[in-house]
């Protein structure tokens, strides 16, 4: 291979008197303090923090929760923006790129709400916008998460069961 590595090669343990020595990775101390996003490459981006056990009962065959749900979801997941900020989409620019209709995409919206995975953020006029619930994904560093949860419930898995909707009657 050809060029050098950026690694500085030493000794983590001082063998005399077995006391662990600072180890520093990289000979440019600038290259080890910047912090930078990760980088998967070919897909470099944000990382989102999502329980598994979480995941593992929403595909569960008694979750509750069809794939249409789960595909809101992660809709959900990908295109928030950071922290605990509400997706400002409307269900019919989501119905476009997920290709639904928008009742569908209002109904699944309220099933996923109903069940806590997404939390009502605001309301602007009939238009209800959603964020992610901190406890069931989140994008953003430990301490905001930790500050999310706070007044964040508890996602409910089975998801609960359609409310009746009051119907209006003739007069």
């Amino acid at each position: 291979m050809a060029g050098t590595s950026p690694v500085r090669r030493g000794k983590a343990v001082n063998t005399e008197t077995g006391e662990l020595v600072q180890m520093s990775f990289f000979e440019d101390e600038t290259i080890q303090r910047a912090r930078v996003r990760y980088d998967w490459t070919p897909h470099p981006g944000r990382h989102v923090n999502v329980p598994k056990v979480l995941l593992a009962k929403l595909y569960a065959k008694d979750s509750g929760y069809t794939a249409k749900h789960r595909d809101l979801f992660f809709f959900y997941l990908a295109h928030s923006p950071d922290g605990a900020q509400p997706l400002r989409l409307t269900y019919k620019e989501i119905g476009e790129i997920l290709g639904g209709r928008p009742a569908t995409i209002s109904t699944l919206l309220g099933t996923l709400h109903a069940g806590g995975l997404l939390l009502e953020a605001e309301k602007i006029g009939r238009m209800t916008f959603y964020r992610v619930n901190p406890r069931a994904g989140f994008d953003g560093s430990a301490v905001n998460q930790v500050e999310a949860v706070k007044d964040a419930r508890l996602p409910v898995v089975p998801a609960p069961a359609a409310s009746a909707q009051k119907k209006k009657e003739a007069s």
